[in-house]
């Protein structure tokens, strides 16, 4: 029955991957991963759980069968040994925005999409969860609350269309690397892990902007300029953009740095969400050389804030280039 179900799923859908498993030998035989048997031999379930990522790679060698088998392994409800502490990516919305998009490489309204369908998915837990506890939790963060500046106006900020359009808007004129967009999510749901803070209709633009001024700045070679952003969301002023950055990382306790094995696991969680969702995904992941510099420019970024941050008056000297 399994077998017949893995005619009809597209590949990296997590719906083709079991939950449970008793015994590697029948797991590696659910996941379509048979051949590597002799590779796991001696295996017992639970070692799944701390094999990293070097020795998956000497046991899988070929790319694609590897991240099958991660993606099967996260289904098995196991965190990955270097980002244990992060959170996980979860999504639970059934989409029904539409998108009329050519496929591109890669296509930015495809990732914009997933984008949003996970930030939209924040939003209505943050109200729930507001809603339940009667308290006023916008004014717990108010240099994040939207209602005196709105990014942009005349947008609906709790629909998934809404948010598709806020963040298309910002990229039409930024322009900045898709690979940005994949960053800025991870350190949206790195704030929420860190302090707490509930996505809100009345906050979750400007902490979407602040993760995207501080996200081109890691990963792009010419990053824009906190004052470029004044001109994409003109009721902010240069302060604003910069007072709202040095929040949003002093919040992050200044830890903006990334491994290789974190951005992937957020980049396959968003490429699933969108082939169940029957659409294209084209962003590539990350080459060798990419994750490599990756690592290396964000945590020369992290350094470079916490030594500002000892030594000057605070980071925003440096990050409101």
């Amino acid at each position: 029955r399994f077998h017949e179900m893995k005619q009809t799923v597209k590949y990296g859908s997590s719906l083709s991957f079991p939950s449970e498993a008793t015994s590697v030998d029948s797991w590696l035989d659910a996941i379509g991963l048979e051949k590597y048997k002799a590779a796991f031999q001696g295996f017992e379930v639970q070692d799944l759980r701390t094999l990293t990522n070097s020795r998956l790679r000497e046991l899988i060698p070929a790319d694609g069968p590897r991240k099958r088998w991660q993606l099967a392994r996260k289904e098995l409800g196991f965190n990955l040994p270097e980002s244990s502490t992060e959170p996980k990516l979860k999504f639970n919305s059934t989409s029904s925005l539409y998108i009329n998009s050519t496929i591109s490489v890669p296509c930015i309204d495809e990732i914009i999409f997933c984008v949003s369908i996970v930030i939209h998915d924040r939003v209505d837990e943050g109200e729930q969860q507001a809603l339940v506890s009667g308290r006023d939790v916008a004014n717990i963060f108010p240099m994040f609350d939207v209602k005196q500046k709105p990014l942009f106006h005349q947008v609906d900020t709790s629909s998934e269309a809404g948010i598709f359009q806020t963040i298309k808007s910002i990229y039409a004129i930024a322009k900045f690397s898709p690979e940005c967009l994949v960053i800025s999510l991870l350190y949206i749901e790195r704030l929420r892990s860190i302090t707490g803070i509930l996505l809100l209709t009345s906050n979750w633009q400007p902490i979407l902007l602040a993760a995207m001024v501080v996200a081109q700045k890691v990963w792009d070679d010419s990053s824009l300029l906190n004052v470029d952003f004044t001109m994409i969301c003109s009721a902010y002023t240069l302060k604003d953009i910069n007072s709202l950055e040095k929040r949003f990382l002093e919040l992050l306790e200044f830890n903006v740095s990334i491994t290789a094995s974190l951005y992937a696991s957020y980049y396959f969680e968003l490429r699933t969400l969108c082939e169940k969702s029957e659409r294209p995904f084209t962003l590539k992941p990350l080459g060798d050389e990419e994750r490599r510099r990756l690592e290396q420019r964000s945590l020369a970024f992290k350094d470079e804030l916490h030594q500002q941050r000892r030594w000057r008056s605070g980071p925003a000297d440096v990050v409101s280039r």
